[in-house]
């Protein structure tokens, strides 16, 4: 076999170790299944466009630092979570959301996008939002964003400050 092949197969066998071991510190699995009860179920009628979520855990609870904050057109709130547990973030929320856990508290206010105003309908949440530093407990279901691919807490049924 010729240097230059025996290079290639060497560098394909290291990228794929590396992707394995990546696999394995981040391997996007929920802390804890709370149990449908825990989470409020009528908030799934109010997710826009809920058919690109796929659901890993119905329930659960996660911990972090609030790292950033920004409102969508469509009404919700995305908060960027640093998690205590890394295992709850996929390679894609590694990549491409900077480690952070995205969290979505629903109609947090008025959507700008017309398409997702009857989705929020008459829902006002009762979720307090935190503020960028602080310490969490997110309780809601835990996902992936088929459209974006990482994890996510969304819906949002209750945050909890930490001290």
């Amino acid at each position: 076999m010729s240097q230059p092949k025996k290079l290639a197969i060497a560098a394909l066998l290291g990228a794929g170790g590396l992707l394995l071991a990546a696999r394995l510190h981040y391997p996007g699995r929920a802390p804890v299944a709370l149990g449908r009860s825990g989470c409020d179920p009528s908030l799934w009628d109010h997710v826009y466009d809920k058919d690109r979520l796929k659901i890993i855990e119905p329930c659960t609870a996660v911990e972090g630092r609030v790292m950033s904050m920004h409102r969508n057109g469509d009404g919700d709130l995305h908060i960027g979570l640093d998690p205590q547990d890394p295992s709850v973030l996929n390679l894609v929320n590694v990549t491409h959301a900077k480690r952070l856990l995205i969290v979505e508290v629903i109609c947090d206010h008025p959507p700008t996008d017309a398409s997702a105003r009857s989705a929020c309908g008459d829902l006002h949440p009762q979720v307090i939002a935190p503020r960028a530093g602080e310490r969490i407990r997110v309780t809601g279901a835990y996902v992936t964003d088929r459209d974006n691919g990482w994890n996510e807490v969304h819906p949002v049924t209750r945050i909890e400050i930490l001290r």
